[in-house]
């Protein structure tokens, strides 16, 4: 088992208990092959809700460079699986190494949004295109996710519903040159995958 396995078996029950985290969708997530986890994106929490819900892949996320630099942070976000990313400055070295993890058939957590958009509803806020980049660079498919809480507010103990689609396969998302455009085009259909699970809303009876 690795490092990544036994934290989140260890955490992973109290995280669902102190987050009130309620898993849907489940039986969605393949067992193998490169994966992209698309999500909504509301805290930094996020990556917890999802990690704790996606339990059959370990999933890769970018990380602020910043928080890196405190020790005890930096080990145990290396041992998550998270890899930093200097924000706001076109981080080739940090896109290149999410190609690569995925080209590996490894899965990686990524939000369309690019930032955190708590208080509204994801329908509110725009994306960015970097999602049909990767997706293209990587020829992988997605998972779309969507998190959804009172107020697309984050407070300790209120209920976290984390919501898992079917699969998005690479195939479905266009590309035919790989251009600007169709990766912008790509990211949308992703993000109206996370868009139409938050319509259809909580499952009824969970």
């Amino acid at each position: 088992m690795s490092l990544h396995s036994f934290l989140r078996t260890l955490f992973a029950p109290l995280m669902r208990v102190v987050f009130r985290i309620h898993t849907h969708g489940a039986e969605n997530i393949p067992s193998e092959g490169a994966l992209m986890v698309c999500s909504n994106h509301i805290c930094a929490a996020d990556v917890i809700f999802i990690s704790a819900s996606v339990k059959k892949r370990e999933i890769r996320y970018m990380a602020k460079a910043e928080v890196f630099r405190i020790p005890v942070l930096k080990h145990f976000l290396t041992a998550m699986g998270a890899f930093p990313i200097k924000r706001g400055e076109g981080d080739v070295g940090a896109i290149k190494k999410t190609i690569k993890l995925l080209r590996n058939g490894e899965t990686v957590g990524i939000f369309p949004q690019g930032t955190r958009c708590a208080g509204r509803h994801p329908r509110e806020s725009e994306v960015k295109p970097g999602a049909g980049m990767i997706a293209w660079r990587a020829h992988s498919d997605v998972l779309p996710v969507a998190i959804i809480t009172k107020n697309y507010k984050f407070a300790l103990f209120r209920r976290i519903d984390v919501i898992i689609g079917k699969p998005v396969s690479y195939n479905d998302l266009g590309f035919e040159k790989g251009n600007h455009e169709e990766q912008v085009a790509a990211t949308n259909i992703i993000f109206d995958e996370i868009l139409k699970l938050h319509d259809k809303g909580v499952p009824p009876k969970c």
